[in-house]
């Protein structure tokens, strides 16, 4: 029994030695043989890390330009991992960016929707409203109600969010906008 045991540990002993010296890495050597897996690594999350935030960027803005800058003076490996990375990442980032736009745009909508509910309900019957300069701050949106079928004056809207969605506050030309409200 004993010498089956040793005869299994002496037979598996070679294939473990030559697992564990073909582990790790791609087995892309350097000039001086040392593999440089490191460099193609810090590359690669440093890249990431850089193209995301432009993708995002980029998203916000609504343009698309997914070119990485990289520097002559940067090692292959550092080079390729950066590349790969910041692509990566730009597209990641630009994703984000357009998803959470079409969000705003979403949340825009529904807030001009409460504001021209909340301006009907409170003013004279029959006239007709278009929300201008809608910004929403947090749970709290602010506006201007412009008045299209008389000449008047367009008052500010101001809405909050609750757990209904949204609704009025105040609506008036008498009212202070809030401080966070650029218009």
């Amino acid at each position: 029994m004993k010498r089956a045991v040793i005869l299994l540990i002496l037979l598996a002993l070679p294939a473990i030695i030559v697992c564990c010296i073909g582990c790790g890495g791609t087995g892309q050597d350097d000039k001086n043989g040392e593999v440089t897996v490191a460099d193609f690594d810090v590359g690669r999350v440093e890249g990431y890390a850089e193209g995301y935030d432009r993708g995002y960027a980029d998203g916000r803005n609504d343009s698309y330009s997914p070119e990485p800058d990289l520097d002559e003076e940067w090692n292959e490996d550092y080079s390729a991992g950066y590349g790969e990375g910041w692509l990566d990442g730009y597209e990641d980032g630009y994703g984000d960016a357009v998803a959470e736009t079409s969000s705003d745009e979403e949340g825009v909508a529904e807030v001009e929707e409460a504001m021209l509910t909340f301006v009907k309900e409170n003013s004279v019957p029959g006239m007709e409203f278009k929300i201008e300069n809608i910004v929403i701050n947090g749970n709290d949106a602010a506006g201007r109600a412009v008045c299209t079928s008389e000449n008047l004056e367009s008052p500010y809207v101001i809405m909050k969010r609750g757990s209904g969605g949204w609704y009025g506050v105040e609506f008036g030309t008498g009212i202070e906008p809030p401080t966070w409200y650029p218009y």
